[in-house]
């Protein structure tokens, strides 16, 4: 007889609400040198040099964020003046991210463009517009690492077609890039 005994019995309370990521490292940077890629990190860490034989994957995806805040009311009466009610705007965000596996290496390396030194990665090819600077460096990414494997939204963006429908959350594109 096989002894069936729930997992979930046997966790503290504060295990059980727990949230779990994949094990994961936010860049700051890369730097393209002779074979290899050089990754700084956001926490400051030291840099860590990955031959870019060893990259395995490289996925991206972009994370839809709303944010709701007070915003004039369209045609407020008499009372909603004199009590100063204000009115609700939603505004909709895409952030951008990429991540990267490498043989070796047990977490996925991402970066959020937002914050990520396209400068230091592209040197002179770098603009001013996020979009296309995060085209160039997944070029250059792909361009260096040809066998590594690329999700729908890496090839899409590269293919110029519809990217794929946006993520809610970095969690959810981190479990995507972990598999």
């Amino acid at each position: 007889m096989v002894d069936v005994s729930d997992d979930a019995s046997q966790l503290s309370p504060a295990e059980d609400f727990a949230v779990s990521f994949p094990a994961n490292a936010r860049l700051s940077s890369i730097e393209f040198v002779d074979g290899a890629v050089v990754l700084q990190f956001e926490d400051g860490g030291p840099p860590q040099s990955v031959p870019v034989k060893s990259l395995a994957a490289i996925h991206g995806g972009s994370i839809r964020t709303e944010a709701q805040h007070p915003a004039p009311l369209d045609s407020p009466s008499m009372m909603d003046k004199m009590f100063g009610r204000e009115g609700v705007a939603v505004t909709e965000n895409v952030q951008y991210v990429v991540g990267l596996r490498a043989v070796g290496v047990g977490e996925v390396l991402y970066l959020v463009a937002d914050t990520f030194n396209f400068r230091k990665s592209l040197g002179d090819d770098a603009g001013l517009v996020l979009e296309q600077n995060l085209k160039a460096l997944i070029a250059k990414l792909t361009t260096v690492a040809p066998s590594a494997v690329q999700d729908s939204f890496v090839t899409a963006l590269l293919g110029g077609m519809q990217l794929p429908p946006p993520m809610d959350s970095l969690m959810e594109f981190l479990r995507s890039a972990s598999r």
